[in-house]
């Protein structure tokens, strides 16, 4: 059974999240963002690549469906995978579930260096296309 959203704000900040809850926040991701997929964009429209197969949600949709999780969660998502940072080379699902919400966050914000590979910020061209 996946974990709720609920579950996900009570838990603690300071205890590993475990292998369960990194897989949870990515099946949560991939299909509550799906809805959201788009070709076209305004011109220079922020939009957020989800995944490594080229889709693409608009950086409002992006907020709105992350706005209902912890940030920590958000972070999961875009480190699992797809980055690295200078304690790690590479955020696997081992890596992650080994890491506590707080020391996620701090991961993140390492990781902001270095290039993310398939999920990332970006933005549309002048007639809406990425």
């Amino acid at each position: 059974m996946m974990i709720t959203v609920d579950e996900l704000k009570a838990m603690p900040l300071d205890e590993p999240i475990g292998m369960a809850v990194v897989c949870d926040i990515e099946c949560m991701a991939n299909e509550g963002l799906q809805p959201f997929y788009q070709r076209e964009f305004e011109p220079y429209e922020g939009v957020y690549r989800v995944n490594d197969f080229a889709k693409y949600v608009s950086e409002d949709s992006w907020r709105k469906f992350w706005s209902a999780f912890p940030e920590w969660c958000e972070q999961v998502f875009m480190l699992h995978d797809n980055t690295r940072s200078d304690d790690y080379c590479d955020f696997t699902s081992e890596v992650l579930s080994g890491l506590t919400p707080i020391e996620i966050g701090e991961q993140f914000e390492k990781s902001r260096e270095y290039d993310l590979d398939y999920v990332f910020w970006t933005q549309a061209d002048d007639e809406g296309h990425v």
